[in-house]
């Protein structure tokens, strides 16, 4: 896929702003490369954070070959369960790239060449510093590129990034389809965002520990029967370097109301005092530090 250098124009917000805001998402990973180790995802966790940043409740993420039988089922089962599914992959110019064909007969659709995606698939070549590379380009290549832009039928083509001739596929009304390309997933993505508004976003706080987890795992314990009906979730999450060892606690609910914000502020403030624990403003230091030497996993 290529990346234009000038500025092409993107999908106004009224559009798209009879559209209900997202309230549960789930993310499909489609490609062999990912299932067979060759390339890793780093897409989902990518939406997981675009998710939680915009207060949309991610709750599925799965990752499936490229067969069609297989995104058949899996688009119908994720569009019926959650209000926002993103695809990632599938969506280039060769045999194994079904995506938008299987999504298109998952839901009866024919596929239609769509004219202004492939105006800008063309205005981008015209202005990529590689344009002597498509002079020599075969009638078959040229056919090769057209399916980048062959979409369902009735589908919303909605182009969220001015520096992007991609657009984001949506198809029965749920279904977002992006390239599996990081730099074009969340390119698109982060335009994307504007296009969502009034969710009630979440409001989380972190504390850090030396204790062992298994000595501040009853005193979490209690505290989570407390706060279960309020919706405040807890998690504990350990660290281990050669040479160091801490658990960073996690407090997490959707700030409502001001109410909210201030039960797990004290809420912070009490479990930090018992598990001779302090408050830190951000757990990704503490994350790259961890990464940098161990694998970063839940035990």
């Amino acid at each position: 896929m290529v990346e234009p250098t000038n500025i092409l124009p993107i999908t106004p917000i009224s559009e798209l702003q009879h559209r209900p805001f997202p309230k549960t998402a789930a993310c499909l990973v489609i490609g062999d490369e990912i299932l067979n180790g060759k390339t890793a995802d780093t897409n989902s966790g990518f939406f997981a954070k675009f998710c939680f940043n915009l207060g949309i409740d991610l709750k599925r993420i799965e990752v499936i070959p490229d067969e069609e039988e297989v995104i058949i089922e899996s688009v119908r089962r994720l569009s019926n369960n959650f209000d926002f599914v993103v695809t990632s992959g599938g969506v280039g110019s060769t045999h194994d790239d079904i995506t938008y064909s299987s999504i298109a007969r998952a839901f009866n659709l024919p596929l239609n060449y769509h004219q202004p995606t492939m105006n800008r698939m063309a205005e981008a070549i015209r202005n990529t510093p590689r344009m002597k590379v498509f002079r020599n380009e075969t009638k078959e290549a040229v056919e090769a590129r057209k399916r980048m832009a062959l979409f369902p039928q009735s589908s919303l083509v909605v182009f969220p990034n001015e520096k992007l001739w991609v657009p984001i596929v949506i198809v029965n009304d749920n279904i977002h389809i992006l390239p599996g390309v990081p730099g074009l997933f969340r390119g698109l993505l982060s335009g994307y965002s504007k296009y969502l508004s009034g969710g009630k976003k979440y409001v989380r706080r972190f504390i850090k520990t030396y204790q062992p987890e298994s000595f501040i795992a009853p005193v979490l314990t209690d505290f989570q029967e407390k706060l279960k009906d309020i919706g405040i979730k807890i998690g504990s999450y350990p660290k281990l370097t050669r040479n160091k060892a801490w658990v960073v606690v996690s407090l997490l609910a959707r700030e409502t109301n001001s109410q909210v914000v201030e039960k797990i502020e004290q809420t912070a403030k009490e479990i930090a005092e018992k598990i001779s624990g302090f408050i830190i403003e951000d757990s990704e230091s503490e994350i790259i530090e961890f990464e940098k030497t161990n694998n970063n996993s839940k035990l």
